[in-house]
């Protein structure tokens, strides 16, 4: 094993809490994630190399694990076979959501990023043009791929909606699977998928801050600062949400996408040997 090589990745899916799990694992200190949450090397660059990719934890020598989370791995086709390649003992971090729901929260994220305008931004039509707001919830046929290249007990699936639950119980799940202790002091870390910054430098720039903070141990204090009330209200009055600018889905697209899903909900609860907290696929 190399002395920098990656013990671990998350693989997705997009929009099911990966965010929530890179902050976990960004608070183990024996853990390093890389800056960009989204490395993409057994993607998308693949073909720049292990020197290349492992520049992402360069000054990491002295830890037990590294690693990153990139959505993009579960629904690669090529993804599973390289990272397998790579390392045939790494843990693969899975979280998951409602397909339906994912599928949706999907396209907020198209909508912030600016990525689809006019007619598109209902979700009705943006379902024809964007084929992967479907395909990236078929997770059973995509994680098929992940379990014929790794063993079973390096696989870890985890619900978005049980992370909401119980979130410490849920960072103990993280650090239990990579053999560490449990976070003495877990700082619980939330997204929000649903805003955009109405100015994206000043958005940006505190995000930063704040990741540069939690990087460096300082996660409580970068916290207790966002609720100081000159900068609350600066990030109140900075965020646009996205639900005021994007029409709900239908209640007929929600059936169509149920029925949509219900194979492959049912072969992914054959897979994992257990239920999938998702009410609308339980009969």
């Amino acid at each position: 094993m190399r002395p920098l090589q990656a013990t671990f990745i998350g693989i997705g899916a997009q929009k099911s809490a990966t965010t929530w799990l890179y902050g976990v694992l960004q608070q183990c200190p024996d853990v390093r994630v890389s800056d960009d949450k989204e490395v993409d090397f057994f993607s998308y660059y693949f073909d720049r190399g292990y020197e290349w990719y492992e520049r992402s934890f360069d000054d990491a020598e002295d830890v037990v694990h590294r690693g990153e989370i990139s959505p993009s791995y579960l629904i690669h086709p090529s993804a599973p076979f390289r990272a397998a390649q790579y390392n045939p003992g790494l843990q693969i971090f899975v979280t998951l959501r409602d397909p339906v729901d994912r599928a949706f929260s999907n396209h907020l994220h198209e909508a912030r990023k600016g990525h689809i305008s006019g007619t598109n931004l209902a979700f009705e039509t943006a379902l024809e043009n964007n084929p992967l707001y479907r395909d990236q919830g078929l997770y059973a046929y995509h994680l098929k791929k992940w379990y014929d290249h790794f063993p079973r007990n390096q696989i870890h699936v985890m619900f978005q909606e049980d992370i909401h639950t119980d979130r410490e119980r849920s960072a103990r799940e993280v650090t239990d699977a990579l053999g560490l202790e449990p976070l003495a002091d877990f700082l619980d870390l939330r997204a929000n998928e649903s805003v955009r910054y109405r100015n994206a430098t000043v958005g940006e720039t505190m995000w930063k801050v704040g990741n540069f903070a939690r990087r460096n141990g300082l996660g409580k204090v970068a916290e207790v600062a966002k609720s100081m009330p000159g900068i609350r209200q600066m990030r109140q009055a900075n965020r646009e949400p996205m639900r005021e600018i994007v029409e709900p889905m239908r209640p007929e697209t929600a059936r169509s996408l149920t029925g949509y899903y219900e194979e492959d909900v049912a072969a992914l609860e054959a897979l994992l040997a257990r239920p999938v907290p998702w009410a609308r696929f339980q009969a």
